[in-house]
């Protein structure tokens, strides 16, 4: 009996002793942790830490205050270093596009087309022959390498490098700045902005940094080798404001004037002969400015372009005081428009065939008109546009666009782009309702119509933006087969539209939310619905381009208007 009480009484013991030093243990942890916190940390950071998801073995580069993942890094070839050409592009100028495919990288400006080909040491400015000291390069990938000497003369941004630590260091130049200078000797640049965060390395006195963020006690700052991290901010003496470089910009030659908003029509010419009728025409067409004959189209995947001009109708025209701005179509092929804007070959091609064109028949401007462009090819027509406009500026041309009304599926025509590159953007405000509608409706309602302006706005300034007109409307077809309602519809001008409801005794009324006449029949169990456009939709319409500010506006088609429809267009344009 008193050796089981001993052994309870030791086991008691030893419970009491080992919670007495758990407690011991848990209040020393706390302690030093506590401790800890007093106390700055000591222990330096590693290489990874300080660059962060930045592979060994590879230059690193730092873009002002960030460490750069690459797709592809810097090289350094015979003490020579080149910059991956995407990286350019995404980080440094957008204005860089390189062809794999042709070994061919082009860099545009609003004056100038650069051409450089891999492993080659001339290049062409604006097709003059010019020599490199070095090549861009092509790796085994496919990828293209830039030297970093010559993209001194195409970016404003300061290139530095760290050979100790293999590191390319980045800023814009165009940026203002802050910079501070320590005050004291020996301070612990941070990874954190906490003290006991291990440290990048130690200051020195007097050595400057570039702040880029505040917070209320630390400073996130890049020292002159590149290191980024945090300093507390008592350990700068001061902070000095660096202003940025401003770039000097250069602009496009003017755009001439005209008398009050400029007025313009395309004219559809599907054969030579067609354009003998433009005196007939185009009589009673009062105020009009501009014709755009669709002359030309892009014929095939080589490039070749097909031609109806005619010498006589554009002397004709400048004899009545009418500029002529030739339309240039993509045959409205998808995959002639891929195989041709892909290859800087054949976008050479087409821009030397189309300004010999254009000085052949002294032609004022040029109408780009591509449509059912393939999401992944909006790329090479931003491309083509930014090639071929400093050409055609320097022979003294206008270049305008034909864009649709802004939607998700039209994104990758990159309106905000084209803006900035063209003379005038042309909004094709119609096909609200087209021949493949599964319901009838109007072929340009005016809330459509003014939605398509306040949404190009946003992306284009307004003294850019033509609005586009519609001169015809349609007429739709509505047949119930198999308890289904199929819809059919027909184009017509605006005479003959509204001949048809005259012929067929419809009752014809204004609709205030669609801003034009409707009127529909119904015969042997088809019923017959048209849209009117008129004199008075159009006058809607334009009112809205006045409202807006717009350059103006353009009808499609030559032939297809009312007489009264010029008078409209005099009175609010001019």
């Amino acid at each position: 009996m008193n050796t089981m009480k001993k052994v309870a009484t030791i086991i008691f013991r030893i419970t009491i002793i080992s919670a007495f030093i758990i407690l011991l243990s848990v209040f020393l942890l706390k302690g030093f942790a506590k401790l800890r916190e007093l106390f700055p940390g000591y222990e330096k950071a590693h290489a990874s830490e300080i660059f962060e998801g930045i592979e060994e073995d590879y230059t690193y580069v730092v873009f002002e205050d960030q460490p750069i993942v690459l797709n592809h890094y810097p090289v350094i070839l015979e003490n020579k270093i080149y910059l991956p050409i995407d990286f350019v592009i995404e980080y440094l100028n957008p204005n860089f596009y390189w062809d794999e495919k042709e070994s061919t990288l082009t860099y545009t400006t609003t004056q100038d087309v650069v051409r450089m080909k891999s492993d080659e040491l001339n290049y062409f400015v604006n097709d003059e022959p010019l020599r490199l000291n070095m090549p861009i390069i092509q790796m085994e990938d496919s990828s293209g390498y830039i030297p970093l000497d010559l993209l001194g003369k195409f970016c404003t941004y300061s290139v530095k490098y760290n050979e100790e630590l293999d590191l390319l260091i980045i800023d814009d130049v165009k940026k203002d700045s802050v910079q501070g200078s320590i005050k004291t000797e020996k301070v612990k640049l941070r990874i954190t902005k906490n003290k006991n965060s291990n440290y990048i390395k130690k200051l020195q006195l007097g050595e400057n940094v570039k702040i880029y963020e505040e917070s209320e006690q630390w400073y996130k700052v890049r020292t002159e080798e590149g290191y980024i991290g945090f300093l507390q901010k008592d350990s700068i003496v001061e902070t000095t404001n660096i202003p940025g470089k401003q770039e000097e910009m250069k602009a496009h030659s003017p755009v001439p004037s005209f008398d009050g908003k400029v007025n313009i029509v395309w004219h559809q010419v599907t054969n030579a002969s067609a354009n003998s009728g433009l005196m007939k025409t185009i009589e009673g067409a009062s105020g009009l400015d501009v014709l755009s004959p669709t002359w030309f189209a892009i014929s095939d995947s080589d490039g070749n372009i097909s031609n109806l001009a005619d010498v006589s109708y554009v002397n004709w025209a400048h004899d009545q005081g009418y500029q002529v701005w030739a339309l240039l179509s993509n045959s409205f092929s998808s995959t002639i428009t891929h195989d041709v804007l892909s290859s800087t070959e054949k976008r050479e091609k087409v821009i030397k065939q189309i300004l010999a064109l254009a000085a052949i028949y002294e032609l004022d401007g040029i109408n780009i008109d591509f449509e059912s462009i393939a999401k992944e090819d909006g790329i090479h027509y931003v491309q083509f546009m930014k090639e071929l406009t400093p050409y055609l500026k320097k022979q003294g041309l206008i270049v305008s666009v034909d864009l649709y009304v802004p939607s998700a599926w039209t994104a990758h025509y990159n309106r905000g782009e084209i803006g900035k590159i063209v003379d005038y953007v042309m909004i094709m405000a119609y096909d609200e309702h087209w021949s493949g509608s599964a319901e009838s409706g109007s072929v340009a309602s005016i809330g459509f119509v003014e939605k398509g302006i306040i949404d190009t706005l946003k992306e284009v300034p307004k003294e850019k933006i033509i609005l586009g007109l519609p001169y015809y409307t349609r007429l739709w077809m509505e047949e119930v087969v198999e308890g289904e309602v199929v819809v059919s519809s027909k184009a017509y001008s605006m005479k003959k539209a509204y001949e048809i409801l005259v012929e067929n005794k419809a009752d014809i009324k204004w609709d205030e939310i669609v801003a034009q006449y409707y009127g529909e029949y119904i015969i042997e169990d088809i019923t017959y619905k048209i849209w009117l456009e008129e004199e008075k939709s159009i006058e809607e319409k334009v009112s809205l381009a006045i409202e807006y500010d717009l350059a103006g506006v353009s009808g499609w088609k030559l032939g297809l208007e009312k007489d009264e429809v010029w008078q409209v267009l005099e009175e609010y344009l001019k």
